[in-house]
């Protein structure tokens, strides 16, 4: 039999688990290297339900590596007694439900109890990041209107997260920014663009535009061209300008005027009227381009009278 070494550590945390297929799994990943299911369930003669208990509770206690869990399985029923005991014994569950139903403003269901018992044992989810996510959640949900959180909020973050390997405090804290920079990109669009209905489709657009940095100038001019064909904010058509020129490298707006061997009006200067444009002799416009120069002064009418009335 092979030899095993069990750090101070490990042994300060075995000593207290009251799961024992939790230390018979660890005992096992010791002598084996690895948690493998198949292996593992056969070797100390485990259920599926308890060898997703056991790996939930391991990797809670961070004694073995951190991975995905099995999206194939599905996740194990706790009974009230179950839950009873784990609000008794684990404290840190205790202070996560406590933490939830004051955010929530009301007691948790035996369901939403159990959804929060399968995030910590099934998926594996360490305290500390569960913690981030209540509260992640709790902020999005007040700043939509004053609505309340949800554990099915809740579980579905926790399922994004553990989707994106975001299984620690310093992920879960670099994520956060990174979200945190996106919504001040976010803000400052829709100011500019005058973007009122923010729908998910909407909001994807403009987290794929922070995502490449793309400045709010450079938006502002694909809002310009989307306004002469549309007459008004339309993102998708903006969201395939700006794609467009970032594939061909054109990532800054003094970039794309070089390309287009156009320049922007200085802050302030009135665009010129397209119809003047023409002389005598030209070939008229058609009624579409009629309609589209139509719009664009509706347009820039409305850019300006906002900018003059902020």
């Amino acid at each position: 039999m092979k030899e095993i070494t069990i750090t101070p550590h490990a042994q300060s945390l075995l000593w207290k688990e009251k799961d024992g297929n939790a230390v018979r799994l660890y005992l096992y990943y010791l002598s084996e290297g690895n948690t493998e299911k198949d292996g593992a369930m056969r070797a100390l003669d485990l259920t599926l339900e308890e060898y997703a208990s056991a790996v939930a509770r391991l990797l809670t206690l961070e004694l073995i590596p951190s991975g995905k869990r099995l999206m194939d399985e599905t996740p194990p029923t706790y009974t009230r007694e179950e839950i009873a005991e784990a609000v008794e014994t684990d404290n840190e569950f205790k202070e996560l439900l406590h933490v939830t139903e004051h955010k929530m403003g009301r007691i948790a269901s035996p369901n939403e109890t159990q959804i929060l018992l399968n995030i910590v044992r099934w998926m594996g989810m360490p305290y500390s990041v569960i913690f981030l996510i209540v509260n992640y959640c709790a902020s999005t949900m007040a700043e939509k209107r004053g609505r309340r959180l949800t554990v099915n909020m809740i579980q579905k973050t926790a399922n994004k997260w553990m989707d994106r390997g975001i299984d620690t405090p310093d992920k879960a804290d670099s994520y956060l920014r990174t979200l945190e920079k996106q919504n001040e990109y976010i803000d400052s669009v829709t100011e500019v663009l005058h973007i009122t209905a923010m729908t998910p489709s909407v909001e994807g657009y403009l987290r794929e535009w922070s995502d490449r940095a793309t400045p709010i100038e450079l938006g502002e001019r694909a809002a310009d061209n989307a306004a002469v064909k549309f007459g008004s904010i339309n993102t998708p058509y903006i969201n395939g300008i700006l794609r467009g020129w970032y594939e061909k490298g054109l990532h800054t707006l003094k970039a794309v005027e070089e390309q287009e061997g156009v320049r922007k009006p200085a802050s302030g200067e009135r665009p010129a009227n397209p119809e003047r444009m023409h002389k005598p002799g030209d070939k008229q416009p058609s009624q579409s381009e009629q309609a589209a120069l139509r719009r664009a002064r509706e347009y820039y009418e409305k850019k300006k009278q906002k900018q003059e009335n902020p």
